[in-house]
């Protein structure tokens, strides 16, 4: 036995569907965010160049900011601590940010940590939002996670 629908209800739920897709899309538009992509690794003779594209949604200007990060390498031993400064960061611009590792093989990186914030200044900033608001993701085989 074939269950049918009249159309007027199948139309309502295909209109009630697209009207609650659109609502989550623009409540994740609206979520504050600083998004980091760990785009690219690139070697260069003996160190590896870094490439991450940085985006702020927070909604204000973030006049300096730097990361403390964790190095590891692919057994998952860690291999160094480094300081990513990433600069100033206008409010809805999105900038890319390369950081050279000498004396290191990009394959031999199996994961960054984002390890905390070093610096994190905007105005009216308590010194945490761009912790709060990081979201990471990696275009590139090494992962990234914070």
């Amino acid at each position: 036995m074939a269950l049918v629908c009249p159309k007027p209800v199948i139309l309502s739920l295909v209109a009630g569907l697209s009207l609650a897709a659109t609502a989550v899309h623009a409540q994740e538009q609206s979520q504050p965010s600083l998004s980091i992509d760990l785009n690219a690794t690139q070697q260069l003779e003996q160190a590896c160049r870094l490439v991450f594209v940085a985006t702020n949604k927070i909604g204000t200007s973030i006049e300096e900011m730097s990361f403390e990060t964790v190095l590891f390498d692919t057994a998952g031993t860690v291999d160094r601590f480094a300081l990513f400064d990433f600069k100033d960061l206008p409010v809805g611009k999105t900038r890319v940010r390369q950081f050279d590792l000498p004396e290191t093989r990009c394959s031999d990186i199996g994961r960054i940590l984002i390890n905390g914030s070093a610096s994190c200044k905007g105005q009216s900033f308590k010194g945490t939002e761009c912790m709060d608001h990081l979201d990471l993701k990696s275009s590139s085989k090494t992962e990234i996670v914070g």
